[in-house]
This record gives C-alpha cells, structure tokens and sequence, in this order.
C-alpha cells in the first residue's frame, strides 16, 4: 500500500499531467505594475464588495479589481488564483504546507494593472497582500456575521453541487480552473467547509486583518457608513452623489451566470461528444466479442 506521502505524490503526478495536457488552459500575459497599489479592501464577499468598487472608481481609483475579474478577464483568470491558493496552502505540486514567500511580483503578474482590489480572492490573500502592499490603506468592509453569512451560503451553494460542478468541469478547461479555484482557494479558506465554518472564519479574518495593520493604516467600514468616513480615510473630497448600490443576489447570479453559461454549453457540448464516443466504442467491441 501506498503511504499518505506516496499517495499525495502519485495523485500530483496524475493531476499534473492531466492539467498539463487536458487542462492547460490559455496563460494570460503577465502583468507588470506601472502605478501604485493604493487600497486594499480585504472584506469578503456579499459584504459590500461591489458597492465599495463602484465607490472607489467614483473617487478615481484605477482599475478596482474585483472577484467578477476572475471570469470576466480574457482568458479568465481562475488557473492564475487556483495555483497560488495551492502555494499559499501547501497544495498539489507543493513540497511544503503553506508558501509565506509568495511576492509581490506573484500578486503584480494578476493585478498589476489595479490600483485597488476587493473581493475575493483578494480578501482570501489578505495577509500575503498587506505584506506585500505596505504602501496601501486597507479597509476592512464587513457586514453583520448572521447576514453576511446567509448571503453568502445562498450565492456559493447552489453553484457547488450536481452536475454543473462535479461533472461538467471535467470537459471544459475554464470550468475546470474555477472548480479548482473553488476547492484551492475559497474552500481552504473555510477549512472545507463554509457551512459549517463559515461564522468564525468571518470573525477570525477580520481579526487576522486588525492585528496585521496599523491603526492608522487601516478603515473599519460597513456600507451604512457611505462616504464621509471612506473619503476621509482616503483623503479624497466626497462626491455629490449618492453611495453607489451594490448587487443584490440575483444580479450577482446573473452576472455569474453571464460569463460562465457559455463555458457550460462548451462542456456540455463535449460531454456529448464523449458519450457518443464511448457508446460507439462500447458496441463495436462488444459486436467483435460477440463474433468470436
């Protein structure tokens, strides 16, 4: 029998060649910084993200990223995060348990181009990107952890079962990239489980980011707020409108959906395709046993 070592090694191997020739996926050209990272907004998801981007595209920042890149960029950028979730949890094709050398040129080569982030995966990178950024001001957008967390778990949970996620994957690369993205990054960061720890992983991330940053370094902010307590932060004039809405769960679905469904029917395509090869082959040679 193979020991854990052996084991973990041998599936490595497999998946490795599999991503290599199955998976690999379009490879984005790295980016290269031209400007300064100047806000990092470290909340997670459904906890103003979006709100909290349009606001700081109101106030002249360039480009926001947000976790809506991963899918919208082209190529799509799923494989870039998956593998340095495997690096930052000692994951897959790692000699290590955790990588606390993951650089600033690592996080530049994906978003570069952005002078602030929120979202994940960003907020999943959250020591690594204080680290890396020190010249940043960093927000902590949350939200109440009762609310935060039934948003959440409506968004993701759905997304993760049945056939969409456990089978389709398989026959597209982009499906595949945003599957491991998911169990890489996002599901590591719940310890596996966002039901069941998806409260206190809350809790501890935005006590994880108070202790990393200097009080002065740093804004506690929830969308309640609006813009007086943000522009003074920032040091920015407060605009004449109102705080911008973010996505309610239907429109975030929607626009999920949006840049995804077509990767679906690709796989769905393919699916078939495999189907139709595998019956094929299956008759022909139960046809030549049958002749013997």
């Amino acid at each position: 029998m193979l020991d854990a070592t052996e084991s973990e090694s041998a599936n490595s191997s497999k998946m490795g060649f599999l991503e290599r020739w199955i998976y690999p996926g379009p490879s984005p050209a790295p980016r290269v910084r031209t400007k300064p990272m100047q806000v990092l907004a470290l909340g997670m998801s459904r906890s103003a993200t979006e709100s909290l981007r349009r606001a700081l595209i109101i106030l002249g920042y360039d480009h926001v990223y947000h976790g809506f890149d991963m899918s919208e960029s082209t190529p799509m950028q799923w494989k870039q995060w998956a593998l340095l979730g495997r690096r930052k949890y000692g994951i897959q094709g790692t000699t290590h348990k955790g990588d606390p050398e993951l650089s600033r040129k690592d996080f530049d080569s994906i978003i570069g181009h952005a002078e602030a982030v929120t979202d994940q995966p960003c907020a999943i990178f959250a020591p690594e990107l204080i680290k890396c950024y020190p010249e940043a001001k960093v927000i902590l957008n949350y939200r109440d952890v009762d609310s935060w967390y039934a948003s959440l778990t409506a968004l993701i949970l759905p997304h993760a079962r049945g056939f969409w996620y456990h089978v389709l994957p398989w026959f597209q690369p982009d499906m595949y990239w945003a599957v491991q993205y998911t169990v890489h990054c996002f599901n590591k960061f719940f310890y596996d489980s966002l039901e069941r720890n998806g409260k206190w992983v809350y809790e501890q991330h935005s006590a994880t980011i108070k202790g990393l940053v200097e009080p002065e370094r740093l804004l506690v902010w929830k969308v309640q707020d609006g813009w007086e307590p943000l522009c003074k932060f920032l040091d920015k004039p407060i605009p004449d409108e109102p705080f911008p809405e973010g996505n309610t769960l239907d429109a975030t679905n929607r626009r999920y959906d949006k840049n995804m469904v077509r990767c679906g029917i690709a796989a769905a395509r393919n699916f078939l395709i495999f189907v139709v090869i595998v019956s094929v082959g299956s008759a022909y040679l139960a046809g030549l046993i049958g002749r013997e």
